[in-house]
């Protein structure tokens, strides 16, 4: 019999086969009425070994990359790319992986259950059952956690000693694939629509841009600069304009 990991596994890597061509996008023209309130600038490109590039964080010194084909997380050097060590995830389909000054948080779109693990060892340290969910990106700020579930296209504020839902609300586009804290604001990636949105906390869109790719996934912020994996296996450093 056929898993359903496999067939999820399987679907996404047809989905990434019949995306359009993976050249970037006209990402800095003004002039492009899609491009949205202000323009950025694309400071830095890597390339990720994940041959399907997921979640993203910074740890504040490497960039964590899921790889959705083989459930490895890649810690990479952000200014050459190189792998520095890489950790086997210990969830099956995992999609999004955050940092939370201490240790690594993973979640997965075929699991309710989110794990905290050890950012040396991978070893689990803590477990948390939401029910019910299908989650495609993780985030952790303000000392919660920040969870994307498809299933309700929602945005979960949910406490991490606890699994309890504090709050949430819609994400704005057609499902978040990455998702970013940068102190004050939520950024969130949207593949279907090509999309990055910068939230405030409480959900309300306070500026939209087109990717800088064309399959954006994984997001993080590095305290300077905000990072977006895309599925042609390039990460951009981001500067955006005030």
């Amino acid at each position: 019999m056929v898993s359903k990991n496999w067939l999820l596994r399987l679907a996404i890597v047809f989905s990434l086969a019949f995306l359009p061509s993976c050249q970037d996008r006209l990402f800095d023209n003004p002039f492009d009425p899609g491009a949205g309130e202000a323009v950025f600038e694309v400071v830095h490109t890597i390339q990720t070994p994940a041959l399907i590039p997921l979640g993203l964080t910074w740890d504040g010194s490497t960039l964590w990359n899921v790889d959705g084909f083989n459930e490895t997380l890649y810690s990479l050097n952000r200014q050459s790319g190189s792998q520095v060590r890489s950790l086997t995830s210990a969830l099956k389909v995992t999609s999004g992986v955050a940092y939370d000054g201490q240790d690594l948080w993973i979640c997965s779109e075929a699991v309710v259950d989110v794990y905290k693990v050890n950012l040396l060892t991978g070893e689990i340290q803590k477990r948390l059952n939401l029910q019910r969910g299908s989650f495609t990106a993780i985030e952790f700020g303000l000392d919660m956690l920040w969870i994307a579930d498809v299933l309700s296209n929602k945005i979960l504020q949910v406490d991490p000693d606890t699994a309890e839902i504090l709050s949430s609300f819609p994400n704005p586009g057609t499902r978040v694939d990455g998702l970013a804290f940068d102190g004050s604001s939520l950024w969130v990636s949207d593949m279907a629509m090509l999309t990055i949105y910068q939230l405030t906390l409480e959900g309300e869109v306070v500026r939209t841009f087109l990717s800088p790719g064309q399959s954006p996934r994984g997001l993080t912020f590095d305290g300077v600069f905000l990072w977006n994996v895309d599925g042609n296996q390039r990460i951009y450093q981001l500067q955006f304009q005030d």
